[in-house]
């Protein structure tokens, strides 16, 4: 048993040892904290039971509780004996259950990633903006592109290489050459954007995916740093065109 006062204290322990069970007080620090030392180890350590102790329950907490995953939620003052017994239950429910799949983003995406861009395909043949490109439209960057995405939620830290973007800037070349204007280009990565979140509306997502809020800010920002990059070529040509007509 490790007792600790802090948040900081916590996140230290949580990060250099190993554990079967964290309880935890909903107000450590300041309000609410705890939920900070919560999504910390669910993180690091998924499989470890997470129990929270409060003496003000409330729907608010509740609902946060299950946002977190939080294992079972305890009105202080609790009985000892009870809360053993809990613990005691749940670590046996723990070895005797089939495994959850813990997965990150990254890797449902990888899976996937044949799936959302054959979707991708079909879904701009219906589009009404993307339906009028050329026909040999079927010719793209998007499987490096996606790649480039997934590495960067994956292991991405300081945004997208250069190659990324460089890629994705070819690719708005290309696309301006079939006939796509920028409004077009856009489309596509929303497309994109949108069968990402069907993806992960589907039994295909992992009950349990770890980090996911981290990843989604990444895929996000990735995403749209990909399509600016993308629509470079037509904004250069804008640009040319201002500089022309001065």
């Amino acid at each position: 048993m490790t007792p600790v006062a802090t948040v900081g204290d916590a996140l230290t322990n949580i990060n250099s040892m190993l554990y079967d069970v964290l309880l935890c007080d909903l107000n450590i620090e300041k309000p609410g904290d705890g939920f900070v030392v919560i999504s910390a180890m669910r993180y690091a350590q998924p499989h470890c039971i997470s129990l929270v102790l409060t003496a003000y329950p409330s729907f608010e907490n509740a609902m946060e509780a299950i946002q977190h995953q939080v294992d079972e939620f305890f009105t202080k003052p609790t009985d000892v004996n009870t809360l053993v017994e809990k613990i005691k239950n749940k670590l046996e429910a723990r070895r005797s259950k089939v495994p959850v799949p813990y997965k990150r983003l990254a890797l449902v995406l990888r899976e996937n990633c044949a799936d959302i861009l054959a979707m991708v395909a079909s879904a701009a043949k219906g589009d009404p903006l993307l339906s009028a490109a050329s026909s040999n439209s079927h010719q793209n960057d998007l499987p490096k592109i996606m790649d480039a995405l997934i590495e960067y939620v994956e292991v991405g830290r300081n945004g997208l290489e250069p190659q990324a973007l460089k890629l994705a800037a070819e690719h708005g070349s290309r696309r301006k050459k079939q006939g796509y204007d920028a409004k077009m280009l856009v489309r596509e990565f929303q497309l994109i954007d949108e069968r990402i979140c069907e993806l992960m509306t589907s039994d295909k997502m992992p009950a349990a995916p770890v980090g996911l809020t981290g990843d989604l800010m990444k895929l996000t920002k990735g995403l749209n740093a990909l399509m600016i990059a993308g629509l470079q070529p037509y904004v250069a040509k804008q640009a040319s065109r201002v500089r022309t007509s001065k």
